[in-house]
């Protein structure tokens, strides 16, 4: 074997051994999302037969509780769900915070920050802590402009989102529309983000 064959040969085997070590890792990692999706796709069966949402919410905490190696975010969404459900709003809590971090994190798999808020908006909106509810469902949509093509902004929606937030706070209907009007003109030229959305709505608040 010449000399050029020899250290070539030796190249290709090192390249190949990390990309083994990439392929196994994720089998592994396939394998592992597999029999989690299953075992949570029975749990969801056994619940529509025994109704017990206990039984069911133990069995998706033993796959979601740490950081996502597969896109499992859906489930988490669904498991957030079932703990408001149960009436375990703190838990809810603390486990959409937890999605949230992973959400903007380039290092987990899945996620969607906007509807991570969204869902903690509903918790702030039936726990009539109305102040946090707009606050929180301002950073829902805003997070979703910044996250799709042309900062799109669902005007129609988010009034009707907002409409009974606004009329327990002893605003009009003209008020909501006022601010809806002012945070679609924010979020088009890109003015608000996530970080000064209390500052917006504190403002707004203040000048009526």
């Amino acid at each position: 074997m010449g000399l050029f064959g020899l250290f070539g040969g030796k190249k290709l085997e090192a390249e190949k051994r990390p990309v083994s070590a990439v392929s196994k890792s994720i089998e592994k990692i396939i394998q592992n999302s597999d029999k989690a999706i299953a075992d949570m796709q029975n749990a969801d069966v056994a619940f529509e037969e025994d109704g017990d949402l206990a039984k069911r919410i133990a069995v998706y905490e033993k796959y979601l509780l740490s950081k996502p190696e597969w896109n499992s975010f859906n489930f988490s969404m669904t498991l957030a769900k079932m703990y408001v459900k149960a009436g375990r709003n703190n838990d809810a809590w603390s486990h959409l915070n937890q999605m949230y971090i992973w959400s903007i994190d380039p290092s987990a798999v899945g996620g969607d920050a906007s509807k991570v808020r969204y869902e903690q908006f509903k918790i702030l909106k039936t726990e009539k802590k109305y102040e946090d509810a707009i606050m929180m469902l301002v950073s829902s949509y805003v997070l979703n402009a910044y996250s799709v093509r042309d900062m799109y902004f669902n005007k129609e929606k988010f009034i009707k989102d907002a409409k009974t937030i606004f009329k327990s706070l002893g605003f009009s209907d003209l008020d909501l529309l006022s601010f809806a009007d002012a945070l679609e003109k924010d979020i088009q030229t890109k003015r608000i983000k996530e970080e000064t959305v209390k500052n917006f709505c504190t403002e707004f608040f203040r000048k009526i």
